[in-house]
């Protein structure tokens, strides 16, 4: 599957609530904690380009788990 076209899906899976980090517990008290480390309340760009990358890497690989485990359960 095409990069570009995998992050399109990965941004629309969130877009329409079917990918929602936010409403994981763990990962917004990460979230909060990561931003109390920067002055002004902020995550700088890199340190923000690098969760979303890290997210997209993640889905992109729970999406070829799935397709994959898919493919050897059918009959």
């Amino acid at each position: 599957m095409d990069k570009q076209l995998l992050r399109e899906f990965f941004f629309e899976e969130q877009e329409k609530g079917r990918l929602d980090f936010n409403s994981d517990p763990e990962y917004t008290d990460l979230l909060r904690r990561s931003v109390a480390l920067f002055s002004d309340g902020d995550l700088p760009n890199p340190v923000f380009d690098l969760m979303e990358l890290t997210n997209s890497l993640s889905f992109a690989h729970g999406l070829k788990l799935g397709l994959n485990l898919n493919q050897w359960a059918r009959p």
